[in-house]
């Protein structure tokens, strides 16, 4: 999605799951890997807001229809 190579989401995703993380690597804050780290994040720390955000999305517009018809 944010054309981010499969090794380094997958660095990202052990990354937030260390028991210890440290301070976070420098080559995740740069271009298209700082979205997919802030994606990754906020679904590891925050499921039901990431998985609420994926339906809501796609379903605004089916709603707005429903108001509107």
């Amino acid at each position: 999605m944010f054309r981010v190579d499969l090794a380094l989401a997958c660095e990202m995703q052990a990354w937030l799951h260390r028991p210890a993380s440290g301070p976070m690597p420098e080559h995740f804050k740069e271009g298209n890997a700082a979205a997919c780290f802030a994606l990754i994040s906020i679904a590891a720390r925050k499921p039901v807001v990431f998985w609420g955000a994926l339906f809501a999305i796609p379903a605004l517009p089916l709603l707005l229809l429903l108001r509107w018809a």
